[in-house]
């Protein structure tokens, strides 16, 4: 355990030394003020009740986006400089390391989640907002945001670039938000049409994202995310192993 938070604070250092990290943070604060400021003028010229799950389902396409930039260099990185090699004879296990990194990223996406926050508590003063809802939406967003996070864990594994890992992480998590659309274009009168219409709808984020934004918490999607968190989380450990028998 020691060793484990040892290596969580050295990947948190590594965000926090970088100007990428205070890039990523002024950007979401300014997308999301401005979102937020646009939100509440609507809400106030058309009388209409102010609704913040709108703003965390925005939130969560912004952050599957930001994803790759927050992942990209988690392993790649230290294949790049060399230095995977001097962490894997360190006196911790591939397991370890991952589970490190991946706490790393997702403690670093809490940080940037907590200014939102505040724009939570503003609303609930001038007005009304479902606290519940925004309980089990910020939830639902972590599980989201673990399992895209995962994913591109698993991809910074396999590449040597930084630049290369982020791409290939984009284009899964946009694959990932357009699976339901894809679904609907897969021709359902063909054999493979409606194993595969049940597939892409199933991997959809953002379908099991609305029952969280209405303070709904199914066993279903709590499953499924952590299932997909875990199951890469466990390929990423598998490719490091594979590299000490090269």
């Amino acid at each position: 355990m020691r060793n484990l938070a040892a290596l969580v604070r050295r990947e948190l250092g590594v965000y926090f030394v970088s100007p990428m990290a205070y890039i990523i943070l002024t950007g979401l604060i300014l997308v999301f003020g401005l979102m937020f400021w646009t939100e509440m003028g609507a809400a106030s010229d058309f009388a209409m009740p102010f609704s913040f799950d709108r703003l965390l389902a925005t939130l969560a396409a912004i952050l599957v986006f930001v994803a790759p930039l927050i992942t990209m260099r988690l392993i790649a990185e230290e294949k790049n400089r060399g230095t995977i090699e001097t962490l894997m004879t360190a006196p911790v296990t591939d397991g370890q390391v991952v589970v490190a990194k991946f706490a790393a990223a997702l403690l670093f996406l809490m940080y940037l989640l907590l200014p939102t926050v505040a724009h939570a508590f503003l609303a609930a003063k001038y007005g009304t907002v479902d606290a519940p809802a925004t309980a089990t939406g910020y939830l639902g967003l972590i599980l989201m945001c673990s399992a895209v996070f995962s994913i591109g864990l698993f991809i910074s594994s396999l590449c040597s670039s930084q630049v290369t890992a982020g791409v290939v992480t984009f284009v899964v998590s946009f694959l990932l938000i357009l699976s339901s659309l894809i679904a609907d274009r897969v021709p359902a009168d063909t054999w493979y049409g409606r194993p595969a219409r049940a597939v892409l709808e199933r991997i959809d984020p953002f379908k099991y994202l609305e029952d969280f934004l209405r303070g709904i918490i199914d066993t279903r999607p709590v499953i499924y995310l952590l299932s997909v968190t875990v199951f890469f989380i466990f390929l990423t450990v598998r490719v490091l192993e594979s590299r000490r028998w090269r």
